[in-house]
């Protein structure tokens, strides 16, 4: 078995074993090629830094890997693990992990970042192995938004670039990898942003990626909260959506308030949850 990283393989290669190693997964799911490639881009994925295993020349088991900087820490974060049926057994993971990690201590880096799913004991164990520690538990919701109405005393306007500084004012949580400022800050053209206002001053946001069908993030500002106002957001979205399912994922579920906002006003249903992890590299 030969460990390199992922820089010379192609999409067609990747996805072939993408699909064949998540084909049995606790929730199976199967990507087209055009998906695989909106994954790596959307969620920065850098295949200079994933790494592959190889049998035989033939691509065995992935680390797909991003890296940022955050709060003076570079964060690598594994947007996914592969590993096909017939390779399973043979502490890949592992090894995977024993050739990027030098690499990525080279580049500074200092923390492991990954999210596997609750009910998957197997993986979280291997991943408790390898050093990594629960940090948070993440909600995930899919569905059709419904169309109670929201506080009709808001306009609703769309905003043409992110105002992080006043978004994050909103923030009770932060957001999980996908739909955080670093994945989101260069694709505001992807990804519908509105507002939500009372006057002239903005009290509340939504952020809603339209190719990957996902809402990504919404805040209102606490002294607005419970008027109706993410009702309001998330009803515009389902007009832009026009009625098709949406998703919203990884919400970290601290707080009980957009929790119980998203279960009971939004139309969506809670129906998976998972685990961040994290590793210090020493």
């Amino acid at each position: 078995m030969e460990f390199k990283t992922l820089k010379d393989i192609t999409t067609e290669e990747l996805l072939a074993v993408f699909n064949l190693s998540f084909s049995d997964y606790v929730v199976p799911f199967h990507l087209t090629k055009e998906q695989l490639v909106l994954k790596i881009s959307s969620e920065k994925l850098d295949l200079d830094i994933s790494v592959g295993a190889f049998d035989a020349g033939k691509l065995a088991g992935f680390i797909l890997q991003a890296e940022k900087n955050e709060n003076g820490q570079k964060i690598i974060y594994n947007g996914g693990t592969g590993v096909v049926p017939g390779s399973r057994g043979k502490g890949l993971v592992r090894k995977m992990y024993d050739f990027s990690i030098p690499q990525l201590k080279e580049r500074n880096a200092e923390v492991l970042l990954l999210e596997v799913i609750e009910g998957n004991l197997p993986a979280i164990r291997a991943y408790e192995n390898l050093g990594f520690a629960v940090s948070r538990r993440l909600l995930c919701f899919r569905g059709t938004i419904n169309t109670a109405k929201g506080n009709t005393e808001v306009s609703i306007q769309e905003l043409q670039e992110f105002q992080w500084e006043k978004f994050r004012s909103f923030w009770d949580i932060e957001p999980s990898w996908q739909g955080s400022v670093f994945v989101l800050d260069d694709r505001p053209h992807d990804c519908i942003v509105l507002g939500a206002f009372e006057g002239e001053k903005l009290i509340g946001y939504i952020i809603y990626n339209p190719l990957t069908k996902r809402i990504c993030q919404i805040a209102v500002d606490q002294q607005y909260r419970k008027q109706g106002i993410g009702t309001r957001l998330f009803e515009a979205i389902g007009e832009k959506s026009s009625g098709q399912p949406v998703a919203f994922n990884n919400v970290d579920d601290s707080s009980e308030e957009i929790s119980s906002f998203l279960a009971n006003r939004t139309g969506l249903t809670h129906w998976l949850s998972q685990y961040e992890m994290k590793r210090i590299i020493s």
